[in-house]
């Protein structure tokens, strides 16, 4: 269950140029890491136990970078 998730240097880098503001899952997956929804949300996961992300407090599914004044 435990599975190893590899992050490529070029999805951070898309990532942290798109996500200035919330942006939903499925748009993440779709148009910007062109992958699956299983492993986009996967990915997202490890981005968030890094800290480098967080899920909007607006609403559900949606991600952006996480700033100094929330951390």
């Amino acid at each position: 269950m435990d599975e190893k998730i590899e992050i490529t240097t070029t999805a951070i880098n898309k990532l942290t140029g798109k996500l200035r503001v919330p942006i939903h899952i499925d748009y993440i997956s779709t148009y910007i890491l062109r992958d699956s929804i299983e492993n986009t949300r996967k990915i997202l996961i490890k981005l968030i136990k890094n800290g480098m992300i967080e899920e909007s407090s607006h609403s559900n599914d949606y991600y952006v970078l996480k700033t100094k004044g929330n951390e």
